[in-house]
C-alpha cells in the first residue's frame, strides 16, 4: 500500500490542523510541529479501554499489544552492549512502562538465535535516533513470560539470566510452548522480521541487467506489503464484526489459538505405536517431512541414508517427529532404507 511507516512516524503521526492553525517558525518556514494535531498510535490503541465489561475475568483494554519492525541500523547505536547487536529488532509495545525489544541474529547455515529484552520509553526522533530505557525482567512485560507458571527452563538454569540470553527458536518453544503465549515470541519474529532470499537479491555478480530489473521489483513487492503496526488482542476480544468467530483464535499467539491435535490412523500397518504421548513440541512444519518419512520417502531417524532416496531430511525446515519411529524395527539393508512395508 506505501512506504511504511516509521516510528516516529507512528508516535506523532498527523491527522489534521492544530486549533491555531498553521503557524510559521522564527526563520520564515512552516513550523510542522506547531502546525499539525499529532496522534501517539501506540500509545492511543493501547489505552482504548471500555465501561461497561460485563464479562468477569476479561481484560478491559481490548488491545493487548502492539508490536513494529525497528531498523536495525539506527537500533545498533543505542547502547554500547555488545548484546544488543543484531540482524532484526522488533518492539513489542504495552504500555510507556511496558515493552520489549525482540532481538534474532543469523548465524551459520541460517541458524537464528532470538534475545527478549525488556525496555520502557522508547522513543524515535525525527533525525532517526532511537532512546530507551532498559528494564529488569518482571511480571507484566509484553507475552508476560516472567510470571507464567508454565515457563519450562532447563532443570539447572537461573530464571534471570537464561531469560537474559541467546537462544535458538527450538530452545525458546521448549521453554515457552505451554505458556500463555505459547509460541508468540517466534510468531512474532516470523511475522514481522525481513527474510531475505535469492530471488530478491539483485546484486549478484553475472545476472543480466532484465533478472536484476525484475528482482529488484519483486523486493520492492515485498517491501510494500510489510505490516506498519502489528495489533494484538487481549484474550476473548473479537475484533472480527462481519461474524461470531470468537476472538484470538486467528493469528492470536494464544495457547488455544496454536495448539492443533495431529491424529495418525491406519492400523497395524502403518508401525505408529499406540496410545503414544509426545511431550516434545513440534510445529506445523514437522508435518511433511514426517509423513516423507512414514511413507518411506525420507529415512527413518537414526539410520543412515542408502541410495534410493529422493531427498534429505535437511532440506525441510521442520524437524522429523522421531518418537513416532523410536520403537520400529530396524529394516535390512536389502530394503533400500527401509521403504517396503511402509505404506
Amino acid at each position: 500500500m506505501g512506504d511504511r511507516n516509521s516510528v516516529y512516524e507512528l508516535q506523532n503521526y498527523v491527522v489534521g490542523l492544530a486549533p491555531v492553525g498553521l503557524k510559521l517558525a522564527p526563520d520564515g518556514s512552516l513550523d510542522m510541529q506547531a502546525s499539525f494535531k499529532r496522534l501517539d498510535y501506540p500509545a492511543l490503541l493501547r489505552a482504548v479501554a471500555v465501561r461497561n465489561n460485563v464479562q468477569p475475568g476479561l481484560d478491559t483494554h481490548p488491545v493487548d499489544f502492539v508490536a513494529t519492525q525497528l531498523p536495525a541500523e539506527s537500533l545498533r547505536a543505542v547502547s554500547d552492549d555488545p548484546d544488543l547487536r543484531a540482524d532484526d529488532y522488533i518492539w513489542l509495545y504495552r504500555g510507556e512502562d511496558s515493552q520489549a525489544l525482540l532481538l534474532a541474529r543469523r548465524g551459520r547455515g541460517e541458524q537464528i538465535s532470538l534475545r527478549f529484552v525488556p525496555i520502557a520509553h522508547l522513543r524515535e526522533q525525527s533525525d532517526g535516533a532511537f532512546t530507551i530505557e532498559r528494564l529488569t525482567w518482571r511480571a507484566d512485560l509484553p507475552l508476560k513470560i516472567w510470571e507464567d507458571p508454565l515457563l519450562q527452563l532447563p532443570a539447572s538454569a537461573a530464571r534471570t539470566a537464561w531469560l537474559s540470553g541467546w537462544h535458538t527458536d527450538l530452545e525458546w518453544l521448549r521453554a515457552l510452548h505451554e505458556t500463555d503465549y505459547s509460541n508468540g515470541l517466534i510468531g512474532l519474529h516470523e511475522e514481522l522480521a525481513r527474510f531475505e532470499t535469492a530471488a530478491t537479491e539483485p546484486d549478484v555478480p553475472g545476472l543480466a541487467r532484465d533478472e536484476q530489473l525484475m528482482r529488484r521489483f519483486r523486493r520492492r513487492q515485498r517491501a510494500l506489503i510489510e505490516t506498519d503496526l502489528f495489533i494484538h488482542a487481549s484474550n476473548h476480544w473479537n475484533f472480527d464484526v462481519r461474524g461470531f468467530n470468537p476472538g484470538g483464535n486467528h493469528g492470536a499467539f494464544y495457547r488455544v489459538s496454536t495448539h492443533s491435535t495431529l491424529m495418525f490412523a491406519g492400523g497395524a500397518n502403518t508401525r505408529i505405536p499406540r496410545a503414544l504421548t509426545i511431550t516434545e513440541p513440534y510445529d506445523s512444519l514437522s508435518f511433511v517431512p514426517t509423513v516423507l518419512t512414514l511413507t518411506g520417502q525420507l529415512p527413518t531417524p537414526g539410520m543412515s541414508l542408502t541410495a534410493g532416496y529422493a531427498h534429505q531430511p535437511a532440506q525441510y525446515p521442520g524437524r522429523i517427529i522421531a518418537e513416532l519411529f523410536a520403537a520400529q524395527p530396524r529394516p535390512t539393508e536389502g530394503a533400500v532404507g527401509g521403504r517396503e512395508g511402509a505404506h
